[in-house]
């Protein structure tokens, strides 16, 4: 009797058991399908930052001929170049290895450091134009090409960010960079004007940029000139730390 007793408690037990897990499946799908139907919802509200494609006011974009005269300002070489005019415009495939010079120059990161891994990079990119491309200077009636600078109007021509992401419809500024032997001139400034320029050409309402935290004399030429700080990444126990700053157009 005892022992027919203990079978039917532990069937009933098991019995139990089984109907538990069943209702907590049950519960748990329930869970599934509306944390679902949730993030379908949020997927459907309009996000800001969803056109790939840069806002342009008289729909017109600029031609592979456009081009900028910015006048030189003073710089700390004794205005060598002050009131002469930089000529800014869009790379073209035979100017790929002045920019690559340029760019191992400087010894900034983020593309390719073999110089013939970063011709094949850069030629790549001359076929993005007008939405990504790198500009270059030119300064007086020379042809010598003395800065550079990188522009990308959305995700796709602009490099992948971990942290601190800019818009992907608005303008983002990279590579800034001036040829070593004329730093100090006030050519960085002009070559800046010039990519702003092309952005308003554009139709972009306000560009983006990273600075790296260690160039404190970069983040304030910035901040003079209208940058205003919307993020910080720390980086690693201070390593690789950067800004995201931004201005109006």
């Amino acid at each position: 009797m005892r022992q027919g007793s203990s079978a039917l408690a532990s069937t009933s037990a098991s019995t139990h058991a089984i109907a538990h897990r069943r209702v907590i499946r049950r519960q748990s799908f329930r869970r599934r399908q509306h944390n679902a139907h949730f993030i379908a919802r949020a997927r459907a509200v309009t996000d800001p930052f969803a056109d790939p494609k840069p806002r342009n006011v008289d729909g017109k974009l600029p031609s592979d001929a456009w081009r900028h005269l910015v006048q030189v300002g003073a710089g700390k070489r004794n205005g060598e170049y002050q009131g002469e005019a930089l000529t800014v415009r869009a790379f073209r495939e035979e100017d790929v290895g002045a920019v690559a010079t340029l760019l191992l120059e400087s010894g900034m990161q983020g593309f390719p450091t073999e110089r013939r891994t970063l011709e094949v990079y850069l030629a790549n990119a001359v076929g993005a134009y007008p939405y990504g491309t790198y500009l270059v200077g030119e300064v007086g009636t020379s042809s010598e090409i003395v800065a550079t600078v990188g522009v990308s109007f959305n995700e796709e021509t602009r490099r992948k960010f971990t942290s601190l992401s800019p818009p992907s419809d608005d303008g983002y500024l990279s590579d800034l960079t001036v040829a070593v032997d004329k730093r100090g001139a006030g050519l960085g400034v002009a070559m800046l004007h010039g990519a702003e320029e092309f952005a308003r050409a554009m139709g972009c309402e306000e560009m983006w940029l990273h600075v790296a935290l260690k160039k404190p004399g970069v983040v304030t030429l910035y901040r003079e000139h209208g940058y205003g700080v919307r993020g910080v990444d720390p980086g690693l126990f201070g390593w690789r730390g950067r800004l995201l700053m931004s201005r109006k157009m």
